[in-house]
């Protein structure tokens, strides 16, 4: 008996140490932000935008929309260099408003989430890792076969 309870306290060090070791974490997502040097941020932005990673479950609309924005931001900034009348100073910020709110949904959603599931039947675990986004679809989809089919059984062949 102590040793079982001797090892299972051992399992859960050894397990709480993993689990609290540092891991690598690739460059972060950024907001844009208009007070530091535009080119490098549109830059790195496009960089995310297609290293497949950062930004992985970002729709193909919003990354066209992300891209346009960027576009119309740099327009807005090389044409006058600088000095921005009221109008453009709004028209720059809702360009802002627009990529920052994209990219941090995107990045919301592309955050990679790792879990130690035990498969039906089997007592032995494996680390299933999945985006939120991945993890929301099948919900939903688990959900909506529930509602498809209530009772919970299905028919088996007969």
């Amino acid at each position: 008996m102590r040793r079982s309870i001797l090892a299972a306290l051992v399992a859960l060090a050894f397990v709480a140490a993993a689990h609290a070791a540092p891991r690598d974490k690739p460059q972060k997502a950024q907001a844009l932000d208009l007070n530091k040097p535009l080119p490098e941020q549109v830059e790195l932005i496009q960089k995310q935008l297609d290293d497949g990673e950062t930004y992985a479950e970002i729709a193909a609309a919003d990354r066209a929309s992300v891209k346009e924005s960027l576009g119309r931001l740099a327009a807005i900034v090389n044409e006058n260099g600088g000095s921005l009348n009221p109008q453009q100073k709004t028209q720059l910020l809702n360009e802002q408003n627009t990529i920052n709110q994209i990219l941090s949904q995107a990045a919301a959603d592309s955050r990679l989430v790792c879990r130690r599931e035990a498969q039906i039947g089997s007592l032995r675990t494996t680390t299933q890792c999945k985006t939120v986004a991945e993890r929301r679809r099948d919900a939903q989809e688990a959900q909506e076969t529930m509602r498809r089919n209530p009772s919970g059984t299905f028919n088996k062949g007969s």
